[in-house]
């Protein structure tokens, strides 16, 4: 229950001799708060420790006042309580009183319409899972998935689907298929989804029950190659022949609404009081029943949208202007509602291909010879960004490797040399590995930059050894080098390829720690804990141009916070990873957390687990395994019938 209690005059002359120091001027006494004030409820959150981010605000804030949403002033405790002491309708929470009260975090690229396709499923994986319905423990062989997958099918209501997700077949071996999972149940409908989402296994009655025949997985072409009927299996191109039906059943099901509801928590308990998801993909059911199970019940944050540029410029025939009208048409039909809203003249578009499956583009190409892939080649992107630059337009765009990242560059300086714009804003997103010569070139153009520091801590040992070497692997996700061209930096998941732990990711970045757990990775581009801190609030909020709205704790912005038990700024940096979540503060109204910083536990088991999935997790067929951008365009692909 909140600690609070409506102050009275009384209750206000309680508290002061209490031990709080009287600071009012008397220009700012309760009798001279306006009748605008008074008309509506005030609410100070009080606490010892409050990070406010701000440029402006005084320092030894230990009270913020809230009304309608916002925050109406800033101040010692003692001082806002006698300025509005006499405020007929005053509430004073000190629920958090000795908790730390930040800006709430703001995550710049999260994907949580594929996040509620996941958390739709039931976890077998080979990886443990900490999530805020119930911990989920790893299991890595054969013999051991199949138990999991019978025991949890002996709990479903009888003829219930299950689903399954985390099926690797680097731990649960070669066999999975028709078979093996008719041996689990020929009567239940059972689906086993691969944990790269590119692959999926059907048992008998799981292709009854979506009406298939065999006739229906057979074609010319090669996406009719990558279904095995015999087998109950579909992979890669035949994957996206299947997935409508699969997606379709999931909205018609409650599936993906559970999902949703499930994504919703697993966020908040990071701190995120803004999401922003560019490339947002679905069909008009998915989309409608996401927003109705966001907005269901409490929604404690903002989520922002953009469109997938990249898609709607193929489906347009390649043809930029027919792309933009189609991504316009998708914003205006796709109605937001609420806090749900397409960000104003947004778009995504794509340079080179995934970290995890080692595609992106080289300029000194892979030590074992293989070669990156474009998403849009440099041409491509071009075309497609030209009319939406003229337009005005904000363009986030996907580049992991260092030509990448350059033809992007070469891409906006042309534009901005065509047509000028001031403050344009691209953003660079991901940026794996990025030459730093390149960097200071951005800077100049008006760039800023979004990286995922979490590539350091779970790929940069093992590319030191294979495809990148140890010069360019060891810098990978840049941090300092953004930070001195003048860069403004921000930090993102990419959830649900990373954990939606802005700590996490702080810490990942400040520390630059391996997968062992022994080795620092390029200790010169470590940023520091207040670098972070701004990368993960008001840096971020500068991305998405809502700097005036959120990001800092200052009057007139809205009332969003982070409630953490502890002071990033004064535990060891090592150990920033272990700081909790206790609540959100969303537009003035706060929402306890139950489990912080849920996603993949840090354990042993899980981090041997990473290492072995990063080591044979790429291939270099043009195949991506575990890149949720990546898997996002897998989407795209296999949904675009829909969306056309």
């Amino acid at each position: 229950m909140k600690n609070t209690f409506k102050l009275t005059v009384i209750a206000a002359i309680v508290a002061l001799t209490a031990g709080c120091v009287q600071q009012a001027d008397n220009e700012n006494t309760a009798s001279a708060i306006s009748e605008e004030i008074t008309s509506n409820p005030v609410t100070l959150y009080i606490a010892d420790d409050i990070i406010t981010m701000s440029e402006s605000a005084a320092e030894n804030i230990t009270a913020i006042a809230v009304q309608n949403g916002k925050i109406l002033d800033l101040g010692e405790s003692a001082e806002l309580l006698e300025r509005y002491a006499e405020h007929p309708n005053l509430l004073v929470d000190k629920q958090f009183e000795h908790n730390v009260i930040t800006p709430g975090f703001v995550e710049p690229h999260i994907h949580l319409w594929l996040s509620g396709i996941l958390m739709s499923t039931d976890f077998i994986t080979p990886g443990d899972w900490k999530l805020p319905w119930g911990d989920v423990a790893g299991v890595q062989t054969e013999e051991t998935f199949i138990r999991r997958l019978r025991e949890i099918e002996a709990t479903k209501p009888e003829g219930e689907p299950l689903i399954v997700w985390g099926y690797h077949n680097y731990f649960h071996g070669n066999r999975m298929g028709r078979e093996l999972i008719n041996q689990v149940s020929d009567t239940r409908p059972i689906i086993v989804w691969h944990r790269s989402f590119h692959e999926l296994f059907y048992n008998d009655a799981a292709l009854n029950m979506l009406g298939w025949e065999e006739s229906d997985w057979k074609g010319e072409g090669a996406a009719y190659e990558q279904l095995d009927w015999e087998r109950g299996h579909a992979f890669e191109n035949g994957a996206k022949v299947v997935l409508n039906d699969t997606l379709k059943f999931l909205v018609e099901s409650g599936r993906f609404a559970m999902g949703m509801e499930r994504t919703r928590d697993y966020v908040q308990s990071a701190g995120i009081t803004t999401a922003v998801d560019p490339g947002v993909i679905a069909t008009p059911e998915m989309y409608q029943q996401m927003v109705s199970i966001l907005l269901d019940d409490d929604f404690p944050m903002d989520y922002w949208l953009m469109p997938a540029g990249n898609f709607t410029y193929s489906a347009g025939g390649y043809d930029a202007l027919k792309g933009k009208a189609i991504a316009e048409s998708q914003t205006q039909s796709y109605k937001g509602q609420d806090q749900i809203q397409w960000l104003p003249k947004f778009v995504k578009l794509f340079s080179d291909g995934a970290m995890y499956s080692q595609l992106m583009q080289l300029k000194d190409g892979y030590t074992d010879g293989h070669h990156g892939e474009w998403l849009q080649t440099p041409e491509e992107l071009e075309d497609s960004m030209r009319p939406y630059w003229e337009d005005d337009y904000t363009v986030v765009i996907h580049a992991n490797g260092d030509l990448g990242f350059e033809a992007a560059i070469e891409v906006l300086e042309t534009l901005n040399k065509e047509t000028p714009r001031d403050d344009h804003r691209t953003s660079f997103h991901h940026l794996g590995i990025t030459d730093k010569n390149d960097i200071p070139r951005a800077v100049k153009s008006g760039a800023n930059f979004s990286v995922n520091p979490y590539y350091t801590h779970v790929l940069a040992e093992l590319y030191s050894e294979k495809g990148v070497g140890k010069e360019r692997a060891e810098v990978m996700a840049r941090g300092r080098s953004f930070i001195d061209a003048g860069g403004i930096l921000s930090l993102h998941s990419d959830a649900p390829m990373a954990p939606a732990q802005p700590i996490t990711l702080m810490w990942a970045a400040v520390n630059r720690i391996g997968l062992s757990g022994e080795t620092v990775m390029g200790s010169s581009e470590r940023i520091t804990v207040h670098e972070a801190m701004k990368a993960i609030t008001i840096d971020a909020a500068y991305t998405a141009r809502l700097e005036n709205e959120i990001g800092s704790i200052d009057v007139g912005k809205y009332a969003n916070f982070a409630v953490l038990d502890q002071n990033p700024y004064k535990v060891d940096k090592q150990d920033l990873n272990d700081i909790n979540v206790m609540a959100t503060v969303y537009r003035g109204e706060s929402s306890l957390i139950n489990v912080s910083n849920a996603g993949m536990k840090v354990t042993a088991n899980s981090l041997s687990v990473l290492e072995l999935e990063n080591h044979y997790g790429h291939n270099h067929e043009g195949k991506a395994h575990g890149d949720f951008c990546e898997t996002a365009l897998y989407m795209q692909q296999a949904m675009g019938k829909v969306v056309n």
